[in-house]
């Protein structure tokens, strides 16, 4: 019996796990480019050797001039005398026969949104790969499976997010849940709310000793002068969204990493009120949007519940030690 062929999304994530992308920048990309007067036969053993690059940028200079998909450019060579009229030839040739019209999508672009305008194209150019254009004006070649492929293993994050919240119930309510479960809590977040980074900033206090270490938490001796940002979240109570902190003279101070463009801050409270808030950082400016806020939300719930869990064990050890 033949072999199963490996899928070929293996061969685009080697490890099977398909990573939990912010934006079409995130995603894998080519940056496969030819000149216009390239031989069509360089190009065309380039992308045989190459089976994941899913075309060519054709430029001129620094000009753009088109995209030869991978698909369309073998079955043009495939017909009659398709290599003989342009194997020979410039690639640019080639462009100019296949009158491919170009598409492109700025490199912070949401998956969902990137899919929505992908496949709102003409049916001849539907699965043709996208030009993702970089703020520094680079450009890279997105799949078009792969863009779907990444779509698909974010709606199977959502549906399966139910089962991770009972996970994370579970362990909360244990005895000793534990320093790792702000780990499991900020990846199944990651799951459905992409991020790059995250840290949970909240008040130094005795109870919180043992969170000292957690390299995703930071204690503070007064968050509220730390930033202007911060000391807004922990007024309003409410979660605070910055498309473009670079756009916002208040950020300064923050604690999260110089290369943060889009932030989202979310209260993070104990028994006696706010003491701190769940941070995200995104290094695009790809904005959090209202379902992304609700659902950090909830996962800040599972924060709160561990920060309460920490201190009434606190207690408990105080008064244990009070007795003997």
């Amino acid at each position: 019996m033949r072999a199963n062929p490996v899928p070929h999304y293996f061969n685009i994530f080697p490890t099977g796990q398909i990573p939990v992308p912010v934006c079409i920048g995130d995603l894998p990309l080519s940056t496969y480019a030819v000149p216009y007067d390239t031989l069509a036969e360089k190009v065309v053993n380039h992308l045989q050797t190459n089976t994941l690059i899913p075309g060519a940028i054709v430029t001129q200079g620094t000009r753009l001039l088109g995209v030869i998909p991978r698909h369309k450019m073998f079955e043009r060579l495939g017909r009659r005398y398709g290599v003989e009229l342009f194997l020979s030839k410039p690639v640019g040739d080639m462009l100019l026969e296949l009158r491919t019209s170009m598409f492109s999508l700025k490199s912070q672009l949401h998956i969902n949104t990137a899919a929505k305008l992908a496949l709102s194209r003409s049916q001849d150019g539907t699965y043709d790969p996208i030009i993702v254009e970089y703020e520094d004006g680079n450009l890279a070649l997105l799949d078009m499976y792969v863009l779907l492929l990444s779509q698909s293993q974010l709606l199977s994050n959502l549906n399966s997010v139910i089962s991770s919240l009972n996970h994370i119930e579970t362990i909360l309510a244990s005895d000793s849940p534990g320093r790792n479960v702000l780990e499991l809590i900020l990846e199944s977040l990651r799951l459905v709310v992409p991020y790059h980074e995250a840290e949970i900033i909240i008040q130094n206090n005795a109870n919180y000793e043992s969170l000292k270490s957690n390299e995703h938490v930071t204690l503070l001796d007064d968050p509220l002068r730390a930033n202007e940002i911060y000391r807004s979240v922990f007024t309003m109570n409410q979660p605070m969204n910055i498309e473009d902190v670079r756009m916002t003279p208040a950020w300064k101070g923050a604690h999260m990493p110089s290369n943060s463009r889009s932030w989202m801050g979310v209260p993070v409270v104990d028994q006696n009120g706010i003491v701190g808030l769940l941070a995200l950082s995104r290094f695009s400016v790809s904005p959090f949007n209202n379902n992304e806020k609700e659902l950090a939300q909830v996962f800040a719930r599972y924060i709160n519940t561990f920060l309460i869990n920490l201190t009434r064990q606190a207690e408990r050890r105080y008064i244990y030690n009070k007795m003997i």
